[in-house]
């Protein structure tokens, strides 16, 4: 029996072709990568030569990322682009120096790898010599990403050891600014709290009033009745703020570091630290700074402390319902809270204002000398009117008008995604990273002449390098706004899907789950108007809404409002003003 070994034929890739191509570049860098061969600038001119020697190519440009991790893909607004170009059609080959440029995720590499495959989209990894046309890339690929991510997990655990040694010391990580300090930097790198005087009056009134028996609803009212502004709270003051201000150590003198912790480097998500990983808390950090007293402070967490629900309560209502924190008061702001009362038939449930629940309707009274407002007219609304808002709107409005919502997503993408001229904010940040890389130059010379010790050499040069990497995330974020291919794509992509998921839903599907996924705030208005902001939309959708029946035979009527229509409405509202307020 004679075998004849048949060999395949060679096919040759599009870039071995004189074939017209449609050919783009990516690269990235990370501000841990020192040496000048993986600088985003040597980068570009390295992709740059390539085209000049394929005249059959077309470039259609060079992506490039920087300050960036590659472990995720949130963030990376010129790599989504690309890709987004890349779907539409608009790339043929995409080129890259090495797989750990693209990604260091190798679940997220080979997902993309194999999406862009099938629409024949191919990506050429120039240094690892792996071409995704080639049918043996796959494996390659993996072996080479598996290697690039065990890298990548390796360096983060250096990283996070790194920060926790520094935090020991007292080196503050993660937000800088707040109200009552500015951070500054000696020459030798070492942080300072500087004490903003004006702001700093304001911080010790609020601990003054809350410590005396005064509610943070209340402090808040106060400080907007007096016109006192701030550039930091961009929804000026509300509880959430003074709580957020009570609670701050900073403010007594103290640090604590590792409120936040990042549980998977690969996505670089983090959350709140509750006992998974070190914290660090630092009695005397500043006092030579402290704006409160280490006894006002005292007073203020016990006082914090009592009013805390427990935990019990908290598990207890804590993304109870479907509507759980996402609905608000029109009149105060505040949040509704469940009530519940028990009756003979179906058991009524409401969502009533928490302002109006515990103080009652407003009222305004004279407290040493100035006028204080309590208590709220926001009045309930039937839960039942809630769900059946939803089940009108995702079967009366997305499912039979889809394409008129798809168009209106489309052309609110386009005009929010209009390019920006951040030139001069560019420049700006741009001699900033110079001035910072000029720190680095004096304080090594200071190093190398034995002026600065090893030990603080390498702290004061990782916290210049940290705010050297924050300027240049900076700089790529402006850039991309600045650039006409803006990643409006990816947003299309991603509330059509949702869009795409509600149309093909059958009646069993339309329920409190999906009603809590897309919902992202209900705002419920006298006159009986909703404001709902669903997660697929851009603008809110208006509904004034009317009751009837009884029981089983209740029913509710909508009436969609356009925003004219609303803010027409809205002046004829009953506001929270004293004899004033009007049953609905």
């Amino acid at each position: 029996m004679d075998t004849t070994v048949i060999a395949p034929i060679h096919k040759p890739l599009k870039t071995e072709t004189d074939e017209q191509l449609k050919v783009c570049a990516y690269c990235r860098v990370s501000t841990d990568e020192a040496d000048q061969r993986n600088s985003l600038k040597s980068q570009k001119k390295f992709f740059a030569d390539i085209f000049k020697k394929h005249p059959n190519w077309t470039n259609v440009g060079i992506f490039a990322d920087e300050g960036i991790s590659g472990t995720s893909l949130e963030k990376r607004d010129r790599f989504n682009a690309m890709i987004a170009l890349a779907k539409r059609k608009g790339v043929d080959v995409i080129l890259t120096k090495e797989v750990s440029r693209f990604s260091r995720n190798a679940t997220d590499l080979l997902s993309i790898v194999k999406d862009l495959q099938d629409r024949k989209v191919f990506i050429w990894f120039l240094s690892d010599d792996i071409n995704t046309e080639n049918p043996n890339s796959i494996q390659q690929l993996t072996e080479t990403a598996t290697s690039a991510q065990g890298e990548s997990l390796r360096t983060s655990r250096r990283v996070v050891w790194g920060q926790q040694r520094q935090m020991e010391k007292g080196i503050v990580f993660g937000r800088k600014e707040m109200y009552g300090y500015r951070i500054e930097r000696d020459s030798e790198g070492i942080q300072h709290f500087i004490v903003v005087e004006e702001e700093a009056e304001i911080i010790k009134k609020i601990f003054e009033w809350f410590v005396s028996g005064d509610g943070t609803t209340i402090i808040a009212r106060r400080l907007e009745n007096m016109g006192i502004k701030t550039l930091r709270y961009k929804n000026g003051w509300t509880n959430t703020v003074i709580l957020r201000i009570l609670r701050n150590e900073k403010y007594v003198g103290d640090l604590a570091q590792g409120k936040t912790y990042t549980p998977d480097p690969l996505t670089h998500k983090k959350k709140y630290n509750r006992g998974e990983a070190y914290r660090y808390y630092i009695t005397d950090h500043h006092p030579e700074s402290a704006i409160i007293d280490r006894d006002t402070w005292n007073k203020a967490q016990v006082i914090l402390a009592e009013r805390k629900p427990s935990e019990e309560v908290r598990a207890k209502h804590s993304a109870r319902y479907w509507t759980s924190g996402k609905v608000y008061c029109g009149l105060c702001g505040g949040r509704y809270v469940s009530y519940h009362k028990k009756q003979k038939t179906i058991p009524y449930k409401a969502w009533v204002c928490f302002e109006n629940h515990q103080r009652g309707r407003y009222k305004e009274s004279e407290q040493n000398g100035e006028i204080v407002s309590t208590g709220c007219n926001g009045l309930r609304v039937n839960d039942r009117v809630l769900k059946m808002a939803m089940h009108d709107i995702i079967t009366q409005l997305v499912i039979p008008h889809k394409q008129d919502i798809c168009d209106s997503i489309l052309k609110e993408i386009n005009t929010a995604q209009k390019p920006k001229d951040n030139t001069k904010k560019i420049q700006t940040a741009k001699k900033k990273i110079e001035q910072k890389q000029a720190e680095i130059q004096t304080l090594t010379r200071k190093n190398l002449n034995g002026i600065i010790p090893d030990n603080a050499y390498q702290l004061t040069y990782k916290a210049i390098e940290s705010e050297i990497e924050e300027l240049q995330i900076t700089i790529a974020q402006m850039e991309a706004e600045s650039d006409i291919e803006a990643p409006e794509t990816i947003l299309y992509d991603r509330y059509m899907k949702q869009v795409e998921e509600i149309v093909n839903l059958s009646d069993e599907q339309i329920n409190e789950e999906l009603y809590g996924r897309i919902t992202k705030k209900v705002v419920v208005y006298p006159l009986a108007v909703l404001e709902l902001h669903l997660s697929f939309m851009f603008a809110p959708v208006y509904l004034q809404y009317k009751t009837s029946g009884r029981g089983e035979q209740y029913d509710v009527a909508f009436t969609i409002l356009t925003h004219e229509q609303f803010e027409k409405l809205k002046q004829t509202m009953p506001k929270n003003e004293i004899e004033k307020a009007k049953e609905i």
